[in-house]
Formats: structure tokens, sequence, C-alpha cells
């Protein structure tokens, strides 16, 4: 999985499980109603509410190969990819930068936060309205999903954010890029609220480059 691939895939921490044909992702605004946008407030309370978190993670890019390995969040700015299948890649986010260690390749990349879709999960307010409109909303038994896309760049492509609804939490994520391609984060046994390393956020180059902050 190339950098370039993996960084959108992240966008806006969310999941899904079959989430929308690539036709429905297409799709126009749609109307909000009134008990629609008290679960938009609901989840925007949980998401904003996180502070350091962790759990098992599976990923699924358009080639169909799934990846795994344990995810890390603390709230602000950082967050933690740590792959065990592949073993050794590493995907961070610093503060400043999103940096993807490729094991295989023994090489580095890195991104500013603010250039890539992480930087809407990781600024300090998070809004599912600000910036962002709502194409697709669905409210089933045990499951809410949201489909999204940027206000302005619609041809970007869009993301579900699915979530269980009690107790409310995420579960995945489903990114349809603006070439149809198709990429699934899955998460599982979730702890929140735990005391995290500092040194999990911060990347030394196993090359011997420096450590980014």
């Amino acid at each position: 999985m190339k950098f370039n691939q993996i960084v959108p895939a992240l966008i806006v921490f969310a999941i899904t499980f079959g989430g929308p044909s690539h036709a429905q992702a297409q799709a126009g605004p749609q109307a909000v109603t009134a008990g629609q946008a008290a679960d938009l407030t609901r989840i925007e309370g949980y998401l904003n509410g996180l502070t350091t978190a962790q759990a098992n993670f599976t990923f699924v890019g358009p080639d169909g190969n799934p990846t795994r390995g344990i995810f890390y969040l603390s709230r602000p700015s950082k967050l933690r990819f740590e792959y065990t299948q592949p073993k050794g890649n590493l995907l961070i986010a610093d503060g400043d930068y999103v940096i993807f260690w490729d094991a295989q390749q023994k090489e580095a990349s890195n991104l500013p936060i603010g250039s890539t879709p992480l930087d809407f999960l990781l600024r300090p307010k998070i809004s599912l309205t600000d910036g962002v409109r709502v194409t697709a909303f669905e409210h089933t038994a045990g499951v809410i999903r949201v489909t999204l896309t940027q206000a302005q760049k619609d041809a970007d492509g869009t993301v579900t954010v699915a979530f269980s609804d009690s107790p409310l939490e995420l579960r995945g994520w489903r990114l349809i890029d603006g070439q149809g391609q198709i990429t699934d984060v899955s998460f599982s046994d979730w702890t929140f609220g735990a005391t995290l390393d500092p040194g999990l956020f911060k990347f030394q180059d196993p090359n011997g480059g420096k450590r980014h902050r």
C-alpha cells in the first residue's frame, strides 16, 4: 500500500461495513431531518469527547489485500497505525506531519497534516457540518452511517462514517475516492482514556534520519 493511497483512506475518523455504492456516493447533498441532525450532534459530541484511544484495525485497500495492526489516538493532533501484518509498516501523525514508514522499501514519506484529510480528525473541534456536506444518512437497528463529502471538493470522493448506536462507538470507514477506488478500515476491541506513551507519536527513521517531533 503506497503512502498516497493510505493517507486519503484515513479521512474523517469514519467506519463502514458495506457502505454505499459508487453511484450513491456521488449523490448530491441530502436534506437533514431533525432526527438526523440530533444524531450528527451526538456523533460530534462523541468524537470531540475522545482524548486517548486504542484499537485493533484491519485495512483493505483498492488491491483487496488486508493489512492489520494496532491503532492509537491522542487528540488533538496525534495518532499511530502500527502494522503487524505486514510487520514493520508504520503511519504516524506527530502533531505537524503525517509520516509513513514502508518497511519493505526501507523509506519514509511525509506530508504536512494540514494537506491531508487527517487534518479533519485531528482538529481540536470536529464538525460534521463545517466544510463538509451529508450526501447519505442511514440509522438502522444498531448502526448509524453518514456519508460525507468536502463541501468544495465533491470530485475528490466521499467517506462513509459508521458507528454502533448503543453505545455510540466508532466501528470503521469506507472511502470512495475521485476515481471510484474503495478503501475500508475497521476497528475492534477499543480501549478509551488510557495513558499512552508520548513516544508512540514520535518517528525515528530506522535509516538514521532525524526524529520528527
